[in-house]
C-alpha cells in the first residue's frame, strides 16, 4: 500500500445468521378484478332467461289475448278457438255447472271434456263465476254448446301465461337487483383493499 493511499474496502462480512434485507412485497388487492364479470354474467343471464320464456310463450301469449265470448248454451255460443290451447268457462253465478258440451267447427261435432286445470288462474267477471276448462279440438270459428246450465255462459282464453311472463319479469329483475348489488360489494372492497394498501405502516408496504 502506497503512503497517503487510502485502505482498500473490505468486503461485507457474512454469515449464516446475517439478516439479509428484502423488499416489500406489493400488497394484492382483494376482491381480484375478474369479481366484475359476475354483476355482467348475472345480467347476461336475466336477459337470455327472460327472453327465452318470452319466445317460448310467445304463441300462448297471443291465444290468450284473443276475445272473449257471451251467449245461450242451449243455441251455442260463437267462439274463435286455436288446436291444443285452453279456454275457460264461467256461468252466471247461482247457476249450475254444466255436466257436457260439444263443439262444433265446420261440418264437424264432437264432445270436449270438461277439467278444472289452471283453475287458480282464472279471472273475476262481473256476475260470473269460474266452472270447467276446456283443451279446443281444432282452429277455427266454433260453435260451443253445453247441457246443464241455464242462461248465458263466458268463454275466455286461458290466460294462465300471463302469469308465467310475469313471473320470468321477476325473476329477470331479481338477477338484475343481484347483479347491482354484486357490482357495488366488488368495487366497495376493492377500494377499500386498494386504500389500505396505500397506507404506511402494516397496512401498506
Amino acid at each position: 500500500m502506497w503512503p497517503g493511499s487510502n485502505p482498500p474496502l473490505e468486503p461485507p462480512p457474512t454469515g449464516r445468521g446475517q439478516a439479509v434485507p428484502s423488499w416489500p412485497r406489493a400488497q394484492q388487492i382483494k376482491p381480484g378484478a375478474g369479481w366484475y364479470a359476475l354483476p355482467v354474467v348475472l345480467i347476461l343471464v336475466a336477459i337470455a332467461g327472460f327472453f327465452t320464456v318470452f319466445a317460448f310463450l310467445w304463441d300462448d301469449s297471443q291465444v290468450a289475448d284473443g276475445r272473449s265470448a257471451t251467449g245461450d248454451p242451449v243455441a251455442g255460443v260463437r267462439v274463435e278457438l286455436s288446436e291444443g290451447y285452453g279456454y275457460f268457462i264461467y256461468v252466471r253465478i247461482g247457476e249450475s255447472s254444466p255436466f257436457a258440451c260439444s263443439v262444433e267447427v265446420g261440418e264437424r261435432t264432437g264432445p270436449i271434456g270438461l277439467t278444472r286445470k289452471n283453475s287458480w288462474s282464472a279471472g273475476e267477471h262481473p256476475s260470473y263465476r269460474y266452472t270447467a276448462t276446456f283443451e279446443a279440438p281444432a282452429s277455427g270459428t266454433a260453435m260451443l254448446r253445453c247441457r246443464g246450465t241455464v242462461g248465458p255462459i263466458l268463454v275466455t282464453p286461458d290466460d294462465t301465461v300471463h302469469g308465467y311472463l310475469g313471473l320470468a319479469v321477476l325473476g329477470a329483475m331479481g338477477l338484475g337487483t343481484l347483479a347491482a348489488v354484486a357490482f357495488v360489494v366488488t368495487l366497495v372492497r376493492r377500494g377499500g383493499a386498494k386504500r389500505r394498501a396505500a397506507l404506511p405502516g402494516p397496512y401498506g408496504h
